[in-house]
């Protein structure tokens, strides 16, 4: 194998690539980035079993091949080079990858190509083509409620529904629900899927705006697949909760504001966070045409700030929010007018943006009062 391409499109494609190699593995060949050289590309991938990463950057292939090498020595080394292009070649002989730039020549040992696990079949049962921009921000509005991995495996994902009209994502940690809903031009209906949050991220990594993002799964498996990239996955194997009847469709007030004003409020209000707790809690009190928000840290200090309501209201409310939860759903809404819905000092609040398009909520569970 010999084959020439830009250090920069190297070195871009192995940081992505490293970000699913396992941290521990008892398989060391999981460790490894196979590189393939064929047509003017030069394919890179990495897997963890669990998901499959596929990278492809142009190239000018001299003598086509495949080997696989440690991917993060691969990545660390190749960021380090002194060159803009990057002359890989590789033969059976010595079993070693020369990566020669510039005034730089090294040499890493490989594994066989043959040894590294092979990729699985993409799927070909159900297939919908969106546009990168749309799905990235689609996905984006919803992930921030789901679980994390290590703590709620079951629900560690974005749940979608193709329903006869629309297209539904939701995601929760039993704590948030976000939950958005756009019309359904695909052609798919009545199937649904469970989709792990590390592969959305990584592919909302990988994805260009301007891509024509394909996706095709069957019973348990996914494959993304844009302009240079494929990203396969297993889809999770459980049962989303029923989210529909926790959600309450007439608040018992409902408050509009500024999205800047609201925003900065909280970001200041969750830097109080007292030395024997793990976040800072947000007090929201709405009175006439006002909101205050309010926090308080031991042996840190105190916070107060009164935002204006856009409309006043009739009632009062006084609710406690951890105030991370609070701030990350309006770091992905689109329009400079908050709605916010609240439910007493024990309810939800919800945030909700409508458009001609789509809608989207978000719900934030209250930090209650002991006793």
């Amino acid at each position: 194998m010999k084959v020439i391409c830009q250090k920069n499109e190297l070195a871009t494609a192995l940081t992505s690539l490293c970000r699913i190699i396992p941290n521990k593995t008892n398989l060391p060949i999981l460790n490894g980035c196979l590189c393939e050289a064929r047509e003017q590309t030069l394919t890179l991938q990495c897997t963890d079993l669990e998901m499959t990463m596929k990278i492809i950057i142009p190239a000018h292939v001299e003598e086509k091949g495949s080997t696989v090498v440690l991917a993060r020595y691969f990545s660390d080394l190749v960021k380090k080079l002194p060159g803009e292009e990057v002359v890989l070649s590789w033969s059976e002989e010595n079993n070693l990858l020369d990566i020669n730039c510039g005034a730089s020549a090294s040499k890493l040992h490989t594994w066989r190509a043959a040894d590294f696990p092979p990729s699985k079949e993409k799927p070909s049962e159900r297939k919908v083509y969106f546009q990168g921009g749309l799905w990235k921000r689609i996905t984006r509005k919803v992930l921030s409620a789901a679980a994390q991995q290590e703590t709620r495996i079951s629900y560690a994902g974005v749940y979608v529904q193709f329903e006869e009209e629309s297209i539904k994502l939701a995601a929760t940690d039993a704590y948030r629900l976000a939950v958005i809903k756009i019309a359904n031009n695909s052609g798919i209906k009545d199937s649904d899927l469970f989709i792990p949050s590390g592969a959305l991220i990584e592919v909302n990594r990988l994805a260009e705006d301007g891509d024509e993002l394909e996706i095709a799964w069957n019973e348990g498996l996914i494959c993304f697949a844009g302009q240079s990239f494929m990203l396969t996955s297993r889809l999770i194997n459980s049962q989303f909760p029923n989210y529909e009847k926790v959600i309450t469709e007439k608040p018992e007030l409902t408050i509009e504001l500024d999205k800047g004003s609201l925003q900065n409020a909280l970001e200041r209000a969750s830097l109080f966070i007292s030395p024997d707790e793990h976040y800072a809690i947000a007090s929201l009190q709405v009175d006439n045409d006002l909101l205050t928000v309010k926090a308080h840290a031991v042996d840190v200090g105190s916070l107060q700030e009164e935002i204006p309501l856009l409309n006043p209201v009739e009632g009062k409310c006084r609710v406690e929010f951890n105030a991370k939860y609070l701030l990350e759903p309006i770091q992905v809404l689109d329009q400079e007018k908050v709605t916010l819905c609240l439910n007493g000092e024990r309810g939800p609040a919800v945030y909700r943006e409508e458009n001609e398009d789509e809608s989207y909520l978000h719900l934030v569970s209250p930090v209650c009062p002991v006793g």
